[in-house]
């Protein structure tokens, strides 16, 4: 299963200031990564994707605010905000054992009982945990959380998802 190259890491937000800053905030609460990052792929509300170099990078009390080149009036970084930054893989954190992105659960098939029962075609977050959104075979798309007591492994070894309950799929 191929592995996406880029990931959504952050969100973009409102202009602070007056010389281009924008807020940002990471998607897994972790910034680390995101305080030595020098370019990156925006997709605007619009769809529109821009990539962009960081200029700077700075923390203003418990905030990120990054700028960057071309976009360094308030009026320039505006036209940013809302939008989702992806980043190359490599730039993201390291995972421990047994985690995973999100985007890696995209595409893959999800078993039950030893069949092939439906495909990952979008995520969504649930109350207790992500909701798998489902295509069956017939073409029907059902919400399954990704938690026991549905979802008793993940597998990325082999592209599968496996279920410990079938009555998900109803």
């Amino acid at each position: 299963m191929e592995k996406k190259t880029v990931l959504a890491t952050a969100t973009v937000g409102r202009v602070h200031g007056v010389d281009g800053f924008l807020k940002i905030y990471s998607l897994s609460g972790e910034i680390d990564h995101l305080l030595t990052l020098d370019e990156a792929k925006l997709v605007l509300k619009s769809k529109e994707e821009v990539f962009v170099t960081v200029k700077d990078i700075k923390m203003h009390q418990d905030e990120l605010l990054m700028r960057f080149y071309n976009y360094e009036t308030r009026e320039k970084a505006k036209t940013l905000s809302g939008a989702v930054m992806y980043i190359a893989r490599e730039k993201c954190p390291p995972l421990e054992e047994g985690e995973y992105y999100i985007a890696d659960l995209y595409g893959m098939k999800i078993y039950y009982d030893g069949s092939e029962v439906a495909e990952v075609v979008d995520t969504s977050e649930g109350a207790q945990a992500l909701l798998l959104h489902a295509k069956k075979k017939d073409s029907k798309i059902v919400l399954i959380p990704n938690m026991k007591p549905f979802v008793s492994r993940v597998s990325l070894d082999d592209g599968r998802i496996y279920l410990e309950t079938g009555d998900v799929l109803s």
